[in-house]
């Protein structure tokens, strides 16, 4: 009853996001699958003309499909940013093999017989192409284009990941609070789009292909008429709607600045700290873009100019970023980061907002007890005995597992790459026996874990700080006095308070953020 009343609180509370969402997922399906439809029919047709290549090239399209799809869109961040650009890119990639082998496939099916007579007829081979092999091959064309639908739809989720927007969001937001009715709120809509959009074109092919006419006789040819315009405008008015929405909400009358963040709790509840301070104490409008998986793609985004601002931490920053050697004194590494960010990105670290959200290796209290251990390096011993549960940018990170190994001299007997959001289900189930924690995180002693002390200081400071672009800083000077109020107002201890009341009393980002503001008095 819990789980059915959680979802329908999200349904309820939150539909005019999820709406939005839905339409934003829309567009980036739909813009994807007209772009696919124009470069594989063509193609489709081209190849029925030099049959020789048409192996390669269908293969060459296979290749991509193979490629996941997580892997394709984090591959085009760091050439084309972040956002819709490179979600339709991919999202196109995917939609083109089975356009284009139904295309070429329809058309090479196509009977002899019926293009002999076209000839016999005198048509031209232009003719033939248009009278006789198209309509006669359009229900297998047809039938590529609802099969690229569906994968496009259901793929278009994780454009979430690189600020696309979608339904997405919602699953990606769900996974990370372990919120079930966030994930099904994105889940339900992502399938019925799939299923409505496989309907409309399904009636559209009755309505234009011999084999659908012949099968639907009864239907009055104006009926038929009017269900074919009527399927079109959907398919078309939806993206093109969403299209104008976006565009009006670009040309309001404000000055306006874009804020995102990471795919985690406290990313995304500092976002709209920040982002609404500035709009209290400036006549700066604020859009708040979707939440980035990792830091490459908030990064990349920011750097390439498709964001103005976000929050980075000074560790992450020194070796995930600047490649750089571990440094443990916390001004030593605000100092280098500042310094090289400015020089090689063009990029200005702010006042830091006062909390340390370090990594840390934690356990289960009553683990801790009986294994009598209180240190990493006390984990030594049983270390071969025990899985690590672990995000997957952890696994990678120089200031994660590598360097980690590097420095205690252990491993562990095995590693569980998963979400975040999971990781804390799973200790507390006996999944995995260890997690990488962040030092802020709420559900640390919620889920009455114990952090190991970092007895060999292997982890760097990580003092979380606004980032933000120097043009954009020079244009709006005011943003750094503003967000300046924000500098030492954030303990750990607040900040754990803050990530508990999402990801334990499930209260949404932005009321968590205004609710503190107003604490604070920063805010009316």
């Amino acid at each position: 009853m819990n789980f059915i009343s959680n979802t329908a609180d999200v349904f309820l509370n939150r539909w005019p996001t999820i709406w939005n969402l839905i339409l934003e997922h829309m567009y980036l399906s739909l813009i994807s699958i007209a772009i696919a439809i124009l470069i594989s029919v063509p193609l489709g047709i081209y190849l029925t003309r030099h049959r020789k290549i048409a192996d390669t090239i269908i293969g060459i399209a296979g290749v991509f499909q193979t490629i996941p799809s997580l892997a394709l869109l984090v591959f085009l961040v760091p050439f084309i940013g972040t956002g819709q650009v490179p979600a339709i890119i991919a999202l196109t990639v995917y939609g083109l093999l089975p356009i284009l082998r139904n295309t070429y496939l329809g058309i090479t099916g196509v009977e002899r017989s019926a293009i002999n007579a076209g000839i016999g007829m005198g048509m031209t081979n232009r003719q033939v192409l248009w009278m006789v092999e198209l309509p006669l091959s359009l229900s297998v064309i047809m039938g590529g284009i609802r099969t690229a639908t569906v994968l496009i739809i259901g793929v278009a989720t994780i454009a979430g990941l690189i600020g696309a927007g979608g339904l997405g969001d919602l699953i990606f937001r769900g996974l990370q609070t372990y919120n079930t009715g966030l994930i099904l709120a994105g889940a339900i809509p992502s399938a019925l789009l799939a299923i409505v959009f496989d309907y409309l074109l399904k009636l559209l092919e009755a309505d234009v292909t011999p084999q659908g006419l012949k099968q639907g006789q009864k239907t009055s040819k104006n009926v038929s008429r009017w269900r074919k315009w009527v399927v079109l405008a959907l398919i078309l008015i939806l993206p093109l709607s969403t299209l104008a929405s976006q565009l009006g909400e670009t040309a309001g009358g404000k000055d306006t600045i874009t804020i995102t963040g990471k795919n985690f709790t406290e990313q995304e509840i500092m976002v709209y700290i920040m982002g609404h301070l500035i709009e209290e104490h400036t006549e700066l409008n604020v859009e708040y873009e979707s939440f980035l998986g990792g830091t490459a793609p908030a990064f990349e985004g920011v750097n390439t100019g498709n964001y103005d601002l976000y929050m980075e931490y000074t560790g992450t920053a020194l070796l995930s970023i600047l490649k750089e050697e571990m440094v443990s004194d916390p001004d030593k590494v605000y100092d280098i980061v500042k310094e090289r960010f400015k020089e090689e990105y063009d990029l200005v670290w702010l006042e830091p907002f006062g909390f340390n959200n370090t990594y840390t290796l934690t356990i289960r209290k009553e683990d801790a007890e009986s294994w009598g251990v209180q240190t990493i390096s006390d984990l030594g011993e049983k270390a071969a005995e025990l899985t690590l549960g672990s995000e997957p940018e952890f696994l990678e990170r120089p200031d994660g597992y590598p360097g980690l190994v590097d420095t205690y001299g252990f491993e562990f007997g095995g590693t569980q790459a998963m979400d975040s959001g999971i990781m804390y289900s799973a200790i507390k189930n006996g999944e995995v026996d260890v997690i990488d924690a962040y030092s802020t995180d709420g559900r640390i002693p919620a889920f009455n874990l114990q952090i190991l002390e970092d007895d060999k200081g292997f982890f760097p400071p990580y003092y979380a700080t606004p980032v933000i672009r120097a043009d954009t800083l020079e244009k709006y000077p005011e943003i750094e006095e503003v967000l300046g109020m924000l500098a030492g107002k954030i303990n750990n201890e607040k900040m754990q308070e803050l990530n508990a009341k999402v990801d334990l009393d499930k209260e949404q980002y932005e009321k968590v953020a205004l609710d503190f503001l107003r604490e604070e008095g920063l805010i009316d």
